[in-house]
Order: C-alpha cells, then sequence, then structure tokens
C-alpha cells in the first residue's frame, strides 16, 4: 500500500488542526455513507456516528483515544448529514452514555466491514512479522507493519500496547535465530579469540583493528587497492569468508554491521556478548563483501586507466610516425630529384630509404594492435594490477578465457622468467594476442600474456563467467537467477506474474504488426517533408514548431510566484512534514520531543546539502552537534528516506493541480552530476564541467515528483539503474503504473530496451547521434521502396527464440527481487557479447528501437512529449544544484550506504521543495479564478513547480515547530490512557 493513503492508519488521536486537503483526501463521506447515517439515527446521532465512520475508516481503529475532534472536521460531517455543529466537539461532549457510544462503534463495524481481531488473526499477524523481522532493524518498523497488515485485512487496530509487544516478541524470536546461527558458524573458542582481535590495536598508529576495518577505502590509486587487499587478507584470515550465515539475510546482517559502524568501540564492548558476537560477525562478513567489491572495482578502474594510458601513448606513437614518414618523403623525394646521381643510384637510395617504411609499417596494422604492443610495454604497472589480485579466488567456468589464463597466470609466476613462456606453456589467448605471446622473446611473450590475462580477466568479470564467493555484486551470473530447478518447476507461475506469453513468437507476432504500422508512417512522414534520407543514408528529423500563445504561460507563471512570495526553507520543510508527516517515517515513529523534531531536520540538512555538521549546527542554534550526528547515523539505516520521498511524492500527485501535468504513467530518467571531492575513491572527472563528480540518478515522473533514486559512478551505462527505478515503482500494486521511461543516450542500450520490454513498460531514448537513426529490420522483410537506404537487415528472430527462456527467466528474477535491474544490466553489458542471453535481448531491443523511432519520427506530438519530460528532469536538476550548491566534503561519501543517504536526502528536500509549490500554486489559482482572473488549464500544463528563486536555502535557520506541533509532536503510536466515557 501507498505511505501517503495510509498517513492516518493506527492514530489513536487526530491534531487538533486538520488542513482542509487532508480533511477533503481522508475524511469525506460518500452519498452511500450519508444514506446509511440518515437511515440509521435520529438527528441527535447522526453527527456523532458520522464522525465515527470516519475516523473508523481512516485510523483502522475505535474512537477510544482521541478528545478534540477537528473544527474544519466537526463542520463538513455535520454539514454532509444535515444537522447543526457544536461548538465545542470532544468524546464528553458527544458521548454522554457509554451504551451510545458502544453502539456507534459496533454499527460503524459492521458497516465498514471491520472485524475484531481472532485468534487465527493473531497467529497469521506474529508469523507474518517474524518474517518482517527477518529485515527489520528496529522494533518500530514492526509497530508499523503490523498496523498496515490488520489495516489491509480490515482488522480493528488493538491498543499500541499488544503492537509492541507483538514487534518485540518476532524481533527476540529473529535474534535468537541468528545468535543460533552465529554461534554454530563461530565456536565458542573462535569467538573468544576473534573478539579479541578486532579490538586488539594495530600497528603504526592505525586505532583498534575494528577502526581500521571502519574505514573505507580512500582515493582512487594502486595504495587504496593494496589496502583493501589487506584488509580482505585479514578478514579471510578471521575466517569470515568460511562463515555459512545463509539463515540470517543480508539485510539484517547490515543492520547489524551498521551497529557497529555507528558506535564507538568501547560502546561496542559493553553489550552483552551473544549480540556483541553476532554485531562483530555480521560486521566483518559484510565489510568483506563490500571491500570484495571494491577490490574489484579499483583493479577494474585500474586496468582501463591502463588501456586508456596505453591508447594515448599510441596514439602519439601513430603521430610521430606520420612525422616521420612525411620527412622520409621529402628525403626521397630529394633523392628522386637529384640530378648529380644516375637513375640506377638515385633509385637504390630511394629503396634503402623506404625499406625501414615498409617494416614499421607491417608490425601494427590496426591502432587496436598498435594499443596492445603498448600495453605489453607497460610491465610493471600490468603486472602489480594482477598481483595484487592474487589473494582473491576467482572462480569461473572451465572453458572462460579469462579464468583459465588466470589459472595458468598463477600457475606459472612463481617459475623462474625462462620457463615462464616456454613453448607450449601458455594457453591460446586468442587471435588478438597470439602473435605477441608467441614471440622467440621468452620475457616480451610474458609482458603480452600478462596484458593479455589482465583484460580478459576483465572482461569475465563483467559479464559474470568469473565470480568471487565472498562479493555482493560479482557473483555468478547463475546464482543470481533463479533456480534452474525452481525454474523448471514454477516455470507457469513466473511467466504469469510477467505477463507474458510462453513462446516468443506469440510475444513477436504482435510486434511485427506495429512494425509494419509504423514503417507505413515514416513513410507518411517522408512524403510530408517531415522527415528526409540525406546523402549519408541517414534519417533527418526537422526541428518541433514552437507551441503557440508562448507569453500568456509565462506571465501567469510569473504571476503565480509573485503571489506566492518569498519563503524560508524551515518553513516549506515545515508545512509539508505536517501535511505528509515525513518525520514519522524517518523516525519510525512520531517524533517525541521538539528537539528530536529539529535534529531529524538537522540531519536532513547535513546529508542534502554541502553543509557539514559543524556548519548545520551553526545555523540552527537551538541543536548541538552531537545531536546532529546521533540523527544522521539513524536515517543511515534501511530504506525510510525512500518511504519518506514515496509519501511526499503520493500527496504531491494527489494536489489536483498535478493532473493537469500528467496522466501518472511516465517518467524520464537523467543523471546530475555532484560534486565531490578528487579524494573519493569512486569519483570520476565529469566531461562536460571537467570537475571531480560522482552521479546521482533519478527518476521523475510526469507529474513532478522524484519516485526513485540512486547514486552510481560517472561516466557508466545508466540503462540498468533506469530500469531498476521504474521497476522499484511499479512494485507498489495500488498506484498507476509506469508505462513509459524517457532516457538519453546513456541511459539506453538495445538489451535493456528489450529487458524494459518484458518488464511492461517502454524505454524511449532521445538518441544523440544520426547514425542511431537506422532501422534495423529482421531478413527478410518487405519494406517500402522509400525506407530501402535507412534499414539495416540486422534483427535475428531466430536468435530472440534461441535465448527466449533465459530472457524470461532473467526477466522472473529481476520481477521477483533475486537481482536487481543494475546489477543484471552491468552482467549483460558490452562484455557479454556472444552470450545467448545477451544476442535475444539485443535483437529484440534492436526491433523495439526501430518501433520507437518510427513512431519519434512520424508522430510530432510524441516526440515533444519525450523532449518535455526531459526537460522537466532539467529543470529538477537546477534544483537539486540549489539545494545542493557545493561538493560533497572528502570524508563523505566514501561507503555505500552513506553516499545513498547524501542522495536520498538531497532527492526528499527537492521533493519538499516540488510539493509545496505545487499546494501553493493550486491554492493560488483558486484564488485568482474566483476573483475574476482568466487562468487557462493549458497554461498551467506548461509551467511546473520546480521553481526556487523565492525560498531562501541558506543563514540561519529558525524552525517554528509550536505552530506545527499538533501534527508532528506526540502522535499515534504512543501507549495511551484509556478514557472514561460518562
Amino acid at each position: 500500500m501507498s505511505a501517503f493513503a495510509n498517513r492516518f492508519v493506527g492514530q489513536s488521536s487526530l491534531p487538533a488542526r486538520l488542513s482542509e486537503f487532508d480533511r477533503e483526501y481522508f475524511f469525506s463521506l460518500s452519498k452511500a455513507d450519508i444514506a446509511a447515517l440518515n437511515e440509521q439515527f435520529r438527528d441527535e446521532h447522526r453527527l456523532a456516528a458520522a464522525l465515527m465512520v470516519l475516523f473508523m475508516r481512516a485510523a483502522g481503529r475505535t474512537l477510544d483515544g482521541f478528545t478534540v475532534i477537528p473544527r474544519n472536521l466537526l463542520r463538513y460531517a455535520a454539514e454532509a448529514v444535515g444537522v447543526s455543529a457544536p461548538s465545542i466537539a470532544s468524546l464528553r461532549a458527544i458521548y454522554r452514555r457509554r451504551q451510545t457510544h458502544a453502539a456507534h462503534q459496533r454499527w460503524a463495524k459492521d458497516y465498514l466491514a471491520l472485524t475484531d481481531l481472532t485468534p487465527a488473526d493473531e497467529d497469521a499477524l506474529t508469523a507474518a512479522l517474524k518474517l518482517q523481522a527477518q529485515e527489520a532493524a528496529h522494533t518500530d518498523d514492526l509497530i508499523e507493519a503490523a498496523k498496515q497488515w490488520l489495516f489491509s485485512r480490515q482488522v480493528l487496530i488493538p491498543s499500541p500496547y499488544r503492537l509492541l509487544d507483538w514487534a518485540r516478541v518476532a524481533f527476540a524470536e529473529v535474534e535468537a535465530q541468528v545468535v543460533a546461527c552465529v554461534s554454530k558458524s563461530v565456536p565458542p573458542a573462535a569467538a573468544k579469540q576473534l573478539l579479541k582481535a578486532v579490538y586488539t590495536p594495530r600497528p603504526q598508529g592505525e586505532g583498534l583493528t575494528i577502526e581500521w576495518l571502519k574505514a573505507p577505502p580512500r582515493r582512487h590509486s594502486p595504495t587504496t587497492l593494496a589496502t583493501t587487499m589487506e584488509k580482505i587478507r585479514y578478514l579471510k584470515s578471521l575466517g569470515a569468508h568460511t562463515w555459512d550465515l545463509t539463515d540470517v539475510v543480508l539485510a539484517k546482517q547490515r543492520a547489524y554491521a551498521r551497529q557497529i559502524q555507528a558506535r564507538r568501540p568501547v560502546k561496542s564492548r559493553e553489550i552483552r556478548q551473544p549480540i556483541q558476537l553476532v554485531e562483530v560477525v555480521c560486521f566483518l562478513r559484510v565489510t568483506l563483501l563490500e571491500l570484495t567489491d571494491s577490490a574489484l572495482q579499483q583493479a577494474g578502474r585500474r586496468s582501463q586507466q591502463l588501456l586508456r594510458a596505453a591508447a594515448e601513448r599510441a596514439q602519439a606513437r601513430r603521430g610521430n610516425e606520420a612525422t616521420e614518414l612525411l620527412a622520409q618523403a621529402v628525403r626521397v623525394k630529394g633523392v628522386l630529384h637529384d640530378d648529380s646521381k644516375s637513375w640506377q643510384e638515385r633509385v637504390l637510395e630511394a629503396q634503402r630509404l623506404l625499406s625501414g617504411v615498409d617494416a614499421a609499417a607491417g608490425t601494427s596494422s590496426t591502432f587496436a594492435a598498435r594499443v596492445r604492443v603498448a600495453l605489453t610495454q607497460d610491465p610493471q604497472r600490468v603486472h602489480a594490477c594482477l598481483a595484487v589480485l592474487d589473494d582473491l579466488d576467482f572462480q569461473g567456468h572451465a572453458t572462460d578465457a579469462g579464468f583459465v589464463q588466470w589459472q595458468a597466470w598463477r600457475g606459472l609466476r612463481q617459475r623462474n622468467a625462462d620457463e615462464r613462456a616456454a613453448p607450449g606453456a601458455l594457453p591460446d589467448v586468442g587471435p588478438a594476442w597470439q602473435l605477441l605471446v608467441s614471440t622467440s622473446d621468452p620475457k616480451a611473450a610474458w609482458q603480452a600474456f600478462e596484458a593479455s590475462t589482465m583484460m580478459a580477466l576483465r572482461r569475465s568479470v563483467r559479464r559474470g563467467s568469473v565470480w568471487v564467493d565472498h562479493s555482493l555484486s560479482f557473483r555468478e551470473r547463475d546464482q543470481m537467477l533463479i533456480p534452474q530447478q525452481q525454474w523448471a518447476l514454477h516455470r507457469k507461475a513466473f511467466i504469469d506474474q510477467l505477463g507474458l506469453p510462453e513462446t516468443a513468437a506469440e510475444f513477436i507476432k504482435p510486434l511485427i504488426a506495429t512494425l509494419v504500422a509504423g514503417l507505413w508512417g515514416v513513410v507518411g512522414a517522408i512524403r510530408r517533408g517531415q522527415v528526409e534520407i540525406g546523402r549519408d543514408g541517414m534519417l533527418h528529423l526537422s526541428k518541433l514548431a514552437a507551441m503557440p500563445n508562448d507569453r500568456e504561460p509565462r506571465r501567469t507563471r510569473e504571476a503565480i510566484y509573485r503571489s506566492i512570495g518569498a519563503v524560508q526553507l524551515p518553513d516549506v520543510i515545515l508545512e509539508v512534514d505536517a501535511a505528509t508527516n515525513f518525520s514519522d517515517t524517518l523516525l519510525g515513529h512520531r517524533a517525541r520531543s521538539m528537539q528530536e523534531l529539529l535534529a531529524l531536520y538537522g540531519a536532513l540538512l547535513a546529508h542534502g546539502t554541502e553543509l557539514d555538521a559543524s556548519e548545520v549546527a551553526l545555523m540552527i542554534p537551538e541543536l548541538e552537534l552531537t545531536q546532529i550526528l546521533a540523527a544522521m547515523r539513524s536515517i543511515e539505516s534501511g530504506k525510510r528516506l525512500r518511504r519518506a520521498n514515496e509519501r511526499i511524492v503520493q500527496y504531491q500527485s494527489s494536489i489536483p493541480m498535478a493532473a493537469l501535468w500528467g496522466d501518472g504513467d511516465k517518467a524520464s530518467a537523467d543523471m546530475m552530476a555532484l560534486d565531490v571531492s578528487r579524494q573519493l575513491w569512486n569519483a570520476r572527472v565529469d566531461p562536460r564541467r571537467r570537475t571531480y563528480a560522482a552521479g546521482i540518478y533519478t527518476h521523475l515522473r510526469d507529474r513532478w515528483g522524484i519516485v526513485y533514486d540512486q547514486p552510481i559512478v560517472l561516466n557508466e551505462r545508466q540503462a540498468g539503474v533506469a530500469i531498476e527505478g521504474v521497476e522499484q515503482f511499479n512494485r507498489v500494486e495500488d498506484r498507476i503504473r509506469l508505462s513509459l521511461l524517457c532516457v538519453d543516450s546513456h541511459g539506453h542500450t538495445s538489451v535493456a530496451m528489450g529487458v524494459a520490454k518484458l518488464l511492461g513498460f517502454d524505454l524511449c531514448p532521445r538518441l544523440r547521434n544520426l547514425a542511431e537513426r537506422k532501422l534495423f529490420l529482421p531478413h527478410p522483410f518487405s519494406i517500402p521502396e522509400e525506407l530501402e537506404s535507412v534499414v539495416d537487415r540486422r534483427v535475428s528472430l531466430r536468435a530472440i527464440e534461441r535465448g527466449w527462456d533465459e530472457l524470461l527467466r532473467l526477466a522472473a528474477s529481476i520481477r521477483t527481487g533475486r537481482v536487481s535491474a543494475a546489477l543484471a544490466l552491468q552482467r549483460l553489458g558490452s562484455a557479454a557479447r556472444g552470450d545467448l542471453v545477451h544476442r535475444a535481448a539485443d535483437h529484440l531491443g534492436r526491433l523495439l528501437r526501430t518501433i520507437f523511432l518510427s513512431d519519434y519520427m512520424a508522430v510530432n506530438d510524441f516526440r515533444r512529449e519525450i523532449h518535455m519530460l526531459l526537460d522537466r528532469g532539467e529543470s529538477v536538476h537546477l534544483l537539486q544544484r540549489a539545494v545542493y550548491s557545493g561538493k560533497v566534503s572528502p570524508e563523505r561519501g566514501r561507503r555505500a550506504d552513506e553516499m545513498c543517504t547524501i542522495s536520498g536526502s538531497l532527492t526528499l528536500l527537492a521533493n519538499v521543495v516540488i510539493a509545496w509549490n505545487t499546494s501553493r500554486m493550486e491554492a493560488v489559482v483558486d484564488r485568482l479564478r474566483k476573483s475574476g482572473v482568466r487562468i487557462e488549464d493549458d497554461w498551467l500544463r506548461r509551467m511546473g513547480p520546480a521553481h526556487f528563486g523565492h525560498i531562501n536555502f541558506r543563514g540561519t535557520m529558525r524552525f517554528g515547530i509550536e505552530r506545527y506541533a499538533h501534527s508532528l509532536i506526540n502522535g499515534q503510536d504512543q501507549p495511551v490512557r484509556q478514557l472514561r466515557l460518562i
């Protein structure tokens, strides 16, 4: 269920003041409700019964706990049932007889089809909570899950005390199972040695061992990679790679690991030993998995740097050779024109000068061959890149070239130089490297073999045919998918879940019909002059005409924002929090004090802006640094930021004006480069701004809310994270599903288009290069004559049919959550060419791209919508840059959790601004229209809520929490005293 729609679920009371939006959205009586109330009750009881129905429908529990009814709710209910509203509304005023109150409760419960909790319900709930507790980090998460479980099944929610008892029991039972699993994997004697080892001081002043392990990798360098591998070796010496923790889900291991990460060692040692051992073991295991990923990523980047350096040297050498050849040609020309010599002497001299040119030209015929030669001439760095990975236990397929070469390299590196490259000792390295490896010079052959092994291993790791068991992202590709036995047994159920046919022919048939219609649409566009076929054999599009009446929407937008006026960021945050209670989601409960809520806001600013905790403490005088740091650590855990963002987005999209901007079934996705320190190991240079940066990838719904965010590495393909965002959004059943996602060229590959279609939505790229506007078709396929020159018949329907079953297995694995789309698409990148699944997805994507391009070129409204959605994403990036105007400090962003929190907090602050602007625009437009000002809906569609010029993001901040305390402080899930009714 959506977070915002269930905002009042489980509450024992309502705020003293209720916004009109909340009243309309959550507390409205239908005609059927009013008819039932009029039929059942007399005038003096009708209002009380109506209030009982409204509250029980929204909260899922009885009205026993709240004493004051908001005035606007009382006034609305009285008008709806046709009675006069009393001036004071409390339980004492409404229900003067206990019997009347009980009777109204029974009637409302029967009318709303609510049931009392039965023993069977309690058993099912406790079982569900035990399942939830396997991943939960705190009992607050289980209490919330219990409320949602009961509400979704129309069971009356009992008192907060019972919910807390169930949550504690479920949490304790799962914790006992974790303790038993850890005790089984780490016997008592080994556990004692383990705890002693992690709290032992490190040499050279590095602090305790556990502090050394906590320190994330620093800047990208061979030293950082060596340090990472040293930590991996240490963890393996403790046996972390052998512990069997399969009964403890990864999310639970990470929750325990975060406890160690956020706590000082001296405090960790004070915990009772069973739990202390669990936390330490989970921390060491998770650290090993993350460090292994980090080492492989750093090694891959290092090998890519060496290849790039070799390419630069080859390019420079080719330029020098061209200069030398020109000089040689001048000398030959001079010899041939030397009249002082006979023609025989001139020919012999010219032959002598040109002999070296022939030899040089024959050594490296292509640039790729020159790069390989240059790479072999950097033996020390190539050997160091390989040698540092020697302690990783790579596994692989016996026939994989990268794995075969790695095994051969490990076996041969211990021998002396003469034996290393002995005839027949080196395995086959493929035709590209064979000439260099088979040279008669043993040393040169060994250097070429090492260079070949480095590049082959990198390709194999990227495509998943070589893997490391103690890794998160670089596991065996087949392990990430649904097991073959389970797939064979439940194949039809998985396919039904995807909503796809069982055979490729059934899936392709309607695509072919759509393709034919699209091609004739392109022909029509060519005949209208909308599309031209140039001499280069490419399709050329005419520019879109500007939309008419551009001045009025701009003037109206300016007038609306002038009417809204200037505002301070704290006021914006408080108003949106009062409307959505996103702070409840971030804290896991309703804030218990103003100081707790203020610390949460300070943590959001410290994570979501360039300010650090000490700077935020200076800007908010009521806060201390320690309070902000504690709140920052608390919101790093779990998925609370994601749920808080969902709540704000759902609130924003439910405002009537948002419906003018879209139907909610389309979105755009793009990356924003966030400036970081060059000391960050996964930083990359932004090619546009020439600064070190990290990527924040966001999905913007057509109604303007940011529905998904994820940090990524800059300059890598974004297709996987683009698909992942849509898949995560579409998993919630009671919301409008996204059916179309617009991306730029970086968010698109043919494989991604195929996988997206199997997951139920269309990936629509705005292609940058004209060369990508060829139309790919199957062979044979009849087409109109006008398109013959722009067609490339490189779609194999047979390849799709051959890989169809594995393609379905991949899509089902993504849908069931066994593997993320981002990780799956990484394994199906360019390194996976030739793979059965890659080939099937690639050819399916080519077919889909032709269908998309046909519509893109022939239908101007469709092309305009693609551009409009992507332009909205750019507008939101401007807003995000205004919020995060500086760069990430050097000591932050090194850990994955930290970077995810930065991304989520920045997204939340941007969503807060968008939601606040939307609500104010709605109010201003209503007021202006009532005053007689003409404002067309078409004008409103062409303006958006990403404006930020009227919001002050800096300076001393004053949070007037006291104005919203009735909505934000001491709320729903605190145990309440039963009110005595008389």
